[in-house]
């Protein structure tokens, strides 16, 4: 049963009246529809405007109220008021519109209906439950991406891969770890949740400002602090801190510290062992204004993933009703891996005049990773049936075998880049422009291998484990998966961007914007230079109702990292050519209310063609490239999402996708197959909720379902499906103390501004979901699908403190 929520209690008999009129900040036109959120007493109040602007509501006298205006594409204004008995006050409130910060300029953001940017506020973050607490975790709550592995920060979008999707913060382009092949060993992301101050994020057909991938964008903004504050929060799984400020109007700092181990969660997975996960890092973003024309930003990011695991042993139960199995894994060895990760940037902001900015920037990013782990397993399957007096499973032996996994993978990367952009206002519209230089550098030095028993974790089918031959002697293990190489890579990149909007009003008050650019890039490791126009086109007609349509269409070529022109074997392709996707995305947006609170419902109708398709599979994390482009494919579907008020004063969403995507590898005959994510339908929800009567204790819930990913049988390569991925994330909070508390006003607690003690479940109703499957075979040779499974029903505590 859902809470409901009711803000029409007044606990005062004294009262006062509150009114006033609400308007644009730049047009003067008055805002229908803007929420009044008023705070402080017993139980929340609420108002809306009426379509002139106006409002007038009744409040409890005598004590501190905190009293916001919102509405979808305006920033919230919050006042502090204390009124008198039988007061009658009348204000006059401006609101500005969502604006974009660059370096110190403020520019009037025209991105999030006309750009088709996805908007989500940062203050989501602390309200949503699930093991892994990031900005990526709450991307995985929207339409067209897909993750299935919930400890991991990796997902894919509209058919796309892991690496095909920017990531920006305070426009530094962000690069993932090479070498991490599975989901426990990743640890934090490197989006630091309690320092951001906005999160943008568009799916496809974004604009020519954003760089050269295939799939999506996560715009991160960084906060510049306009007061002292900061954040404690510690639970199970870890620690984190920041803390932020500015010194005499010019410099202004928001450092961050997170340590986090995945220990607790670990053990609860199949394999057990010894653990011992330490995920730390430490960010600082700086700026300093030198002038009123010109500033000055720092960011710094340091960070270290290290996994320790000694696994002891592993038990899975699979099959059916009709056939139960159990596999058993005895184990000896150690994995450690450790993953070292350094960005700083340099950005410099300069104004000439109110309609230009210049910024410089220079950024580094090195990595250093290792992969080292020797670890044996000796296996046995047993086919299960109930005991006949006991009641208890009875295990017969179905088969036994051996392995052993090696591996001294040693992985330097540095990236430095220059860049510039600047921006042109004009009476319509602006002008954007990019230049950027990038040189790489990659020192790569692999060794693993794999020694069964025999091929495909089988033992020999002659039961003496002998072959005839000249001496009769018995046949040695061989070498399996084998990978050795030493590669350096040095090569330069040369990107940039020219773009131009326009916009234009009817004469009944429709009106309609254009958005025109072209990148280019060009790299001399295959000497390829590459042009990618884009375009979009919206238009929003003058209806009762508020309708916006847009249209995006463009090229999208995104010249390989070292991954995709490394194959299997560690060999370098230097013949390999950019992948090129040609995106063609419909959608339409509308404004509505329902039961008097703020609506949004977004549908993009959209069709990507790929060409020089580098194919590929998904192992785990891990993304192994076929490094040739030797195939065409397409991803095509509908993603709709529904966000706003479904209890009153917090918003929630909901939203599906239905999609397909396929891939034709040349030279195989079998013509069009699914892609590894190919994942036929989902639907996620995030829904927010308070107790009646009681706004200082809430819940929040995460629902995620989505139809099975393809996976190929390796011994007859057959396609077939993982089962179908369902999991409920379910999260109650208790507000200990509130930023007016009376009970806090004269001790020590008055220095704290909100403290949230928060008691999580994951996975609530237990479902074993599949990340993947290990193959083995019985003595009969028949091969069974063992699942890996992903994280069981668990249990979290978190204490946050904001001061």
């Amino acid at each position: 049963m859902l809470f409901t929520f009711s803000a029409n209690a007044l606990f005062s008999q004294e009262k006062a009246t509150f009114s006033g009129k609400i308007t644009d900040s730049l047009s003067g036109d008055a805002l229908e529809s803007v929420q009044i959120g008023i705070f402080g007493a017993k139980n929340p109040l609420g108002a809306y405007t009426n379509k002139y602007g106006s409002f007038s509501v009744q409040v409890p006298a005598g004590i501190p109220l905190e009293i916001r205006f919102s509405i979808l594409n305006y920033e919230t204004k919050t006042l502090t008021l204390t009124f008198s008995a039988n007061e009658k006050k009348n204000l006059n409130i401006l609101l500005s519109q969502k604006i974009k910060e660059l370096q110190g300029v403020n520019i009037v953001d025209e991105a999030s209906r006309e750009k088709g940017i996805t908007h989500i506020s940062p203050t989501k973050l602390s309200d949503l439950v699930g093991p892994n607490e990031s900005v990526e975790s709450l991307i995985k709550t929207l339409p067209g991406v897909v993750s299935q592995n919930e400890l991991s920060s990796q997902y894919s979008v509209r058919g796309g891969s892991f690496d095909e999707n920017l990531v920006y913060i305070n426009d530094i382009e962000i690069y993932r770890p090479f070498l991490v092949r599975a989901a426990e060993q990743e640890g934090l992301s490197v989006i630091n949740p309690d320092m951001v101050e906005r999160i943008d994020f568009s799916s496809g057909g974004f604009d020519a400002t954003y760089g050269d991938k295939m799939s999506s964008v996560l715009d991160i903004a960084y906060r510049k602090p306009e007061k002292f504050g900061g954040k404690v929060s510690g639970s199970l799984l870890g620690f984190s801190a920041y803390v932020e400020g500015l010194i005499k109007e010019k410099f202004s700092f928001n450092l961050g510290f997170r340590r986090r181990s995945n220990e607790y969660i670990l053990n609860s997975l199949p394999t057990k062992g010894n653990y011992k996960p330490v995920f730390t890092d430490f960010q600082g973003y700086l700026t300093y204004k030198i002038s009123e024309k010109s500033d000055i930003s720092f960011l710094g990011i340091y960070s270290r993933n290290k996994y320790k695991m000694i696994p002891e042993t592993s038990t899975t139960d699979f099959g059916n009703y009709l056939q139960q199995m159990r596999l058993t894994v005895y184990f000896d060895g150690q994995e450690i891996d450790d993953y070292e990760t350094m960005i700083g940037a340099l950005t410099y902001a300069y104004r000439p005049t109110d309609k230009t900015l210049l910024k410089f920037i220079l950024s580094a990013y090195q990595t250093r990773e290792n992969e080292l782990y020797d670890i044996e397993g000796q296996y046995f399957l047993y086919q299960l049936e109930e005991g006949s007096s006991t009641g208890q499973k009875t295990e017969y032996e179905k088969g036994v075998g051996s392995y052993f996994n090696h591996a001294r993978n040693y992985l330097n990367a540095n990236v430095i880049s220059i860049e510039h952009k600047g921006l042109q206002s004009t009476d319509n519209g602006n002008w954007r422009w990019g230049f950027k230089y990038q040189h790489e550098y990659i020192n790569d030095k692999i060794s693993e291998w794999t020694m069964v028993d025999s091929a495909g974790y089988t033992i020999p089918n002659d039961a003496a484990g002998f072959i005839p031959g000249e001496n009769n002697d018995p046949v040695p293990p061989e070498l399996q998966d084998v990978i050795k190489a030493k590669n350096i890579v040095s090569s330069n990149r040369i990107s940039g961007f020219a773009q131009k909007n326009w916009t234009w009003e009817m004469a009944d008050t429709s009106s309609m914007g254009l958005i025109a650019g072209i990148r280019f890039q060009y790299w001399d490791f295959n000497n390829q230079f590459l042009p990618s126009p884009r375009a979009s086109y919206y238009f929003k007609p003058h209806w009762r109702k508020d309708f916006l349509f847009r249209f995006a269409t463009g090229v999208y070529s995104q010249s390989p990292f070292y991954r995709e022109y490394r194959d299997n074997q560690g060999v370098i392709h230097d013949d390999i050519r950019a992948q090129n996707s040609y995106h063609f995305v419909g959608s339409s947006d509308f404004n509505f209310r329902m039961w008097s609170r703020p609506f949004k419902l977004t549908t993009e109708l959209y069709y990507k063609y790929i060409t020089n398709l580098i194919p590929y599979e998904i192992d785990n994390m891990r993304i192994r490239y076929a490094a040739e482009n030797s195939g065409r494919g397409y991803a095509t579907g509908i993603d709709v999402r529904l966000n706003g008020e479904f209890v009153e004063g917090i918003e929630s969403w909901a939203s599906m996708t239905i999609m397909q995507t396929q891939e034709d590898i040349d030279g195989d005959g079998k013509g069009y197959l699914p892609r590894p994510t190919d994942q036929r339908f989902m639907f996620k929800l995030f829904f927010q909720d308070y107790i009646p009567g009681l706004p200082w204790i809430k819940m929040s819930l995460n629902f995620t379902y989505g139809t099975g990913l393809p996976f190929t049988q390796p011994q007859t390569k057959a396609i077939g499906r993982l089962p179908d991925y369902m999991r409920v994330d379910w999260g109650t909070s208790f507000r200990l103390k509130g930023k007016n508390a009376k009970w806090a006003q004269n001790n020590f607690f008055k220095y704290l501004q909100e403290v949230w003690l928060y008691f999580d479940i994951y996975n609530l109703f237990q479902n074993k979901n599949v990340a993947s499957y290990i193959w083995v075979s019985d003595y009969d040779n028949r091969y069974y699908a063992v699942p890996n499974y992903l994280t069981p029903f668990q249990l979290n505590v978190r204490l946050t403190i904001d001061f």
